[in-house]
């Protein structure tokens, strides 16, 4: 019996690695675990509007990010997040809840196609920013396992 269950785990553990190096993980991650209701007013669409009017990827001492490497990598990586924070103004005031914000990283995150690492992180501290005004403390593990394969934030 005790062979069974460790067999079961071991097999377990083998599908979230390979999952994880395949980036299989990313794609069955579920948005809609521990769902609720958030509080959408005026102000949290306007905090909103205000973030997506900033110009985003300068250089940002704050987060030792060093800035896109050119024009044309900054616009791309701004308007992704410009387009994820549109969507959330259209489709939060209809579908206020946790879940539509997940969804909406979720989308964001697989169309961002770069390998540059630090344009990676960046739009992990611009998609945080964007889910904590919200109302969403959490992605559930959505992003560690977008940007590493992994959900490690069970192991802490």
């Amino acid at each position: 019996m005790l062979l069974k269950i460790f067999a079961g785990a071991c097999l377990a553990l083998a599908a979230v690695v390979i999952g994880g190096l395949s980036g299989a993980n990313f794609y069955l991650w579920p948005t809609g675990l521990a769902d609720r209701r958030l509080d959408v007013t005026p102000q949290l669409l306007q905090q909103l509007r205000a973030v997506q009017s900033e110009r985003k990827f300068d250089l940002d001492r704050t987060t030792f990010y060093p800035g896109a490497r050119n024009e044309a990598e900054r616009r791309a990586a701004q308007q992704a997040v410009d387009a994820a924070i549109e969507s959330l103004i259209a489709e939060l005031p209809r579908r206020p809840q946790r879940s539509t914000v997940l969804r909406t990283m979720k989308t964001t995150l697989a169309g961002f196609d770069t390998v540059e690492s630090e344009e990676r992180d960046q739009l992990l501290v611009y998609l945080t920013r964007v889910m904590r005004i919200c109302g969403v403390d959490s992605s559930g593990g959505l992003f560690n396992v977008w940007r590493y394969g992994f959900p490690y934030d069970w192991f802490m």
